[in-house]
């Protein structure tokens, strides 16, 4: 029965090419050169020395943790005790933002610090989360000086924040990674 790159002929049909020796057949691409037009074959030498390496598979994705300490529209009370964030699966921490439904009339309102089983997360600057301007709605962004923090679902995450009872709708977004 005839042999060749389709595989055999016979009184089956043709059989399948990829079970057979094709190098027996004679079958066999060698010195195969580096491709000059756009449907050119390639051998793998070429496609892992100029491909491969521009393809990567990420081993992390964004994750954020979303906390709200108030409703929306209740006046946020001056001496609101600390607040516990949940941690709903391990991540790394990056930083934190702190959002208002309110603003309040103060230029100073701002989370005081975020402690991870009771001991202060050093900040960045003065405050972590500061509304610096009067009415403002969004903090400032801000990040953790002593770099990122894992946080696992066993850590107790408590939140302060300073006094003013002009604010409403306090939430706050710890943002990071996780790995995959």
């Amino acid at each position: 029965m005839p042999n060749n790159i389709f595989g055999t002929v016979g009184g089956d049909g043709l059989t399948n090419p990829l079970t057979e020796d094709l190098d027996a057949a004679g079958f066999k691409i060698i010195d195969l050169p580096d491709p000059l037009a756009a449907q050119e074959p390639v051998t793998l030498a070429y496609g892992e020395a100029n491909f491969a390496s521009s393809v990567s598979v990420p081993t992390t994705a964004p994750y954020d943790v979303f906390a709200a300490f108030t409703d929306e529209t209740t006046v946020i009370p001056a001496g609101i005790p600390a607040f516990t964030l949940p941690i709903p699966r391990g991540f790394t921490c990056t930083g934190a933002r702190a959002f208002l439904t309110t603003g309040a009339t103060s230029n100073n309102y701002f989370i005081v610090d975020i402690r991870k089983n009771g001991v202060i997360i050093p900040q960045s600057f003065g405050q972590l989360c500061e509304f610096a301007i009067a009415g403002e709605t969004t903090s400032s962004l801000g990040t953790f000086t002593a770099g990122n923090i894992f946080l696992s679902t066993s850590d107790r995450i408590t939140c302060s924040v300073n006094n003013d009872a002009t604010a409403a709708g306090l939430k706050l977004v710890l943002y990071g990674f996780v790995s995959i």
